[in-house]
């Protein structure tokens, strides 16, 4: 077995903190006195019922809007949407995402209302596009549906589905015209990516936090050591976060055993339904004898959120890291799901996180090292080059380089 195998084995383990006084990010508790609050609810439930002016509004819609609307209470002022209530359906998607797999024709695109047509920008490695589509194919219609005047949600919709679903797509390439038909499955989504770059640094961009990336990493670090890299890059840029233990353990690859990962501020678990725990922090530690060693320049910016704000917090606050680029997002708190009796997902905050010195992110983000600023649509362009292309034209990236060089 070798020294980093056992790695995979490991938790982080988790033991009570006292060095933090729990708190709310946001006001969630009345400045008022509000009597009697739950015949007053069923007082305005029956007032709109028997007196709205259309016969349309339902009692099922107006428990829907209150469950949305104590979702929309509980959430940051800044992501009043962080709450969420999902169909059946749409929650397969995003555990899907959060797995690393998705069920799709795997097309980027870009949409122009003016003639209503898509554009390829992109294939999805492993879709059932590949093979079959190209970059810049242009999509007329889709199962004989023509695009003009749809809005961008309808025309998803239309690529998206059930797998085994069947896809018509009209296309235009080059002077041909022709049909295909693309049948839906699921694939895995390519969400880590590995590069050497001059002088022999290591560039590794993670996409998304999945189920298993730490493993996938794991694996190219391992080949990079091999090659005789020492020096590493570490791109997060873009990436909005993911699973939360994964991110734990992706942080633990680099930081030694008994590092304080993450401090958390939870209610300690009810016995009784409905009855509220205490509040209490606990923290997250390596068990990791053997971190990696690599000199790392973490690049991260506006976007760089949640999970991956866990990541850079960790490395930063061990001086594991150098951090170069943007303020990340500034979100601090996570969220649990809960399955509902009618099948239906139900997710709301259910915890705050402060780096292992204890201070919160939340609205205000991890702040770099060194600022590199760099607006989206640059970094999107660049994105799309190779590494080494990028080593003249990205500036955040070339400033890690220089760092490391």
């Amino acid at each position: 077995m070798s020294r980093h195998l056992f790695l995979i084995l490991l938790t982080a383990t988790v033991a009570c903190a006292e060095d933090i006084e729990p708190r709310s990010f946001f006001p969630v508790a009345l400045d008022q006195e509000f009597p009697d609050a739950e015949n007053t609810f069923h007082e305005v439930m029956d007032l709109i019922l028997e007196n709205y002016y259309t016969t349309e509004i339902t009692e099922e819609a107006l428990f829907y809007s209150a469950i949305a609307g104590m979702l929309r209470h509980v959430s940051p002022p800044e992501n009043k949407l962080l709450g969420k209530l999902w169909k059946p359906a749409d929650y397969d998607k995003v555990r899907n995402s959060l797995k690393g797999v998705q069920v799709s024709t795997g097309v980027k695109s870009t949409f122009s209302q003016q003639d209503g047509s898509l554009t390829v920008t992109g294939i999805l490695p492993g879709s059932p596009a590949e093979g079959v589509l190209l970059p810049y194919d242009r999509i007329l219609r889709i199962n004989d549906e023509p695009l003009k005047g749809k809005l961008v949600s309808d025309i998803d919709s239309m690529m998206n589905g059930e797998v085994d679903t069947e896809v018509k797509l009209t296309i235009v390439r080059d002077v041909q015209v022709f049909d295909v038909v693309i049948k839906l499955k699921e694939f895995k989504t390519a969400n880590l990516s590995v590069a050497v770059l001059p002088n022999e640094i290591g560039f590794v961009e993670i996409h998304k936090i999945t189920a298993g990336i730490t493993d996938e990493l794991k694996n190219e670090l391992d080949a990079l050591q091999a090659k005789n890299v020492k020096k590493l890059i570490l791109d997060l840029r873009d990436n909005t976060g993911g699973v939360f233990m994964e991110s734990l353990r992706l942080a633990e690859l680099f930081l030694a055993n008994k590092s304080v990962l993450l401090r958390l501020q939870q209610r300690q678990a009810s016995t009784k339904l409905g009855e509220a725990g205490e509040e209490e922090v606990k923290r997250y530690v390596s068990s990791n004898e053997t971190p990696y060693d690599f000199e790392i320049v973490l690049l991260v910016n506006k976007n760089t959120a949640s999970s991956c704000e866990i990541i850079a917090a960790a490395l930063r606050d061990h001086k594991a890291a150098t951090i170069v680029g943007a303020g990340t997002y500034g979100k601090s708190v996570i969220e649990k799901t809960y399955t509902l009796d009618n099948n239906y997902r139900c997710k709301f905050i259910t915890g705050a996180m402060y780096t292992p010195r204890g201070v919160a992110w939340q609205s205000k983000g991890v702040l770099p090292d060194f600022s590199a600023p760099q607006d989206g649509s640059t970094y999107k362009a660049v994105a799309k080059l190779t590494p080494n292309q990028r080593l003249s034209k990205d500036v955040p990236l070339i400033t890690a380089y220089k760092l490391l060089k």
